[in-house]
């Protein structure tokens, strides 16, 4: 039931997202959105540093130049990685991951940080309140409910491929020396 919402989730998600937000993106760094463009034939699903725009997923952030970027971008595709996100009233965003079988859900600012991983910490778009443990919604802009998320749902950071994991965690990679570390 738990994967079934989150599958849900995401579908609807990457769905709405890559339909509303793919004609106006604008990523704060410009090389991404040409790269989109190149590597995908589209804009990056993103705004600023959310979802696709976030500089972290491209080698956790470094590239000597436009054709690194390029190879990084081509890296994130070939992983089969989705990354979508729903902005709420503050300026914060939730990000969603979803590689293979695995998501995670994780509330980003706007300097694309991750400010809290996790279910338990999604903001509603609405009122930018933090649910509650067990609580379990995202308020969508437009007002799509989703249930099956708790204080166990897993949440991301953005981290190297090379750092040690603890107990509970595991590895997605993005591009280069980058990767996602998910919580569970």
């Amino acid at each position: 039931m738990k994967t079934n919402s989150f599958l849900l989730l995401t579908g609807f998600l990457m769905t709405n997202l890559f339909i509303s937000t793919s004609a106006s993106a604008q990523c704060r760094d410009p090389w991404i959105n040409t790269a989109y463009q190149q590597v995908y034939g589209r804009s990056p699903v993103g705004k600023g540093e959310f979802g696709e725009c976030n500089i972290k997923l491209y080698n956790n952030g470094s590239w000597n130049n436009f054709n690194e970027l390029v190879g990084y971008v081509k890296e994130v595709k070939n992983r089969g990685l989705l990354v979508g996100y729903v902005p709420a009233n503050n300026g914060n965003a939730v990000m969603v991951i979803k590689q293979s079988g695995t998501v995670a859900i994780s509330l980003v600012n706007s300097s694309g940080n991750v400010i809290a991983a996790g279910g338990g910490n999604v903001i509603a778009a609405g009122g930018g309140n933090v649910i509650s443990t067990g609580g379990g919604n995202i308020i969508a802009p437009g007002g799509g409910n989703f249930s099956g998320l708790s204080s166990s749902t897993p949440g991301f950071r953005f981290g190297s491929g090379y750092q040690t994991l603890s107990t509970g965690q595991s590895r997605v990679s993005t591009s280069g020396k980058g990767s996602i570390i998910i919580t569970r």
